[in-house]
């Protein structure tokens, strides 16, 4: 989704519409009629795919991406997460979504603190999207001796911090929200429906850690 690298440069990811996908999932989980705002929003992916009801703001630090997502959110714009400061917009948000951002950050605990803090709405939700470091994948590779970084992925050369389910609670869980949902990402439709029938397998098979937050 964002990259959160480069202030003109497009993210190398790209809109996935595949059924167990983050970006998929956290769509549908948005639901409708919301309000939403989008941290690291690339070209508005989530704006592409969720229901057309929702008006959605989003904020990411390549200017070339945010140009793209203004065809598809209600307000976009251009700034870098990395330096916390108030939003444009001074508005509160049925929904607020990190999705595959956080991990890019210096300091994730304090971005998702202040933002949730300031501009969730009473009995809003956050959305929070992570690579799982501890996937089968991860596993294998660090088996045979292999770390090697790439442009994307769960070993995107930009990475800062990784997760495992456990680690990305007690992140969630620092900040003061609390944990009222997990679920899993997957790029593969036959680990996907794995998953689905076996949900305890999700350490091991996710692609992506999912979490839904609300405030204690």
């Amino acid at each position: 989704m964002s990259n959160n690298v480069g202030l003109t440069d497009y993210s190398p990811y790209r809109l996935d519409r595949s059924k167990h996908s983050a970006q998929n999932i956290i769509s549908k989980c948005i639901g409708t009629n919301k309000r939403v705002l989008d941290l690291g929003c690339n070209r508005g992916f989530l704006g592409m795919l969720a229901d057309s009801s929702n008006d959605f703001y989003g904020v990411d630090n390549s200017e070339a991406c945010i140009r793209i997502a203004r065809s598809f959110y209600k307000e976009a714009s251009v700034m870098d997460l990395n330096h916390v400061e108030a939003l444009p917009w001074d508005i509160t948000f049925d929904a607020i979504v990190f999705a595959d951002v956080l991990e890019h950050l210096v300091d994730p605990y304090l971005v998702l603190k202040f933002y949730f803090e300031r501009y969730l709405e009473e009995g809003g939700e956050v959305f929070i999207s992570l690579p799982n470091i501890a996937n089968w994948r991860m596993r294998l590779r660090l088996m045979l001796g292999r770390f090697g970084y790439s442009e994307t992925g769960t070993l995107d050369k930009t990475h800062l911090h990784f997760y495992t389910y456990k680690t990305a609670r007690n992140l969630v869980e620092a900040t003061g929200l609390e944990v009222v949902l997990e679920m899993a990402g997957s790029g593969s439709k036959i680990l996907g429906r794995i998953i689905e029938r076996v949900p305890r397998l999700r350490q091991l098979l996710a692609w992506n850690i999912l979490i839904i937050a609300r405030r204690r």
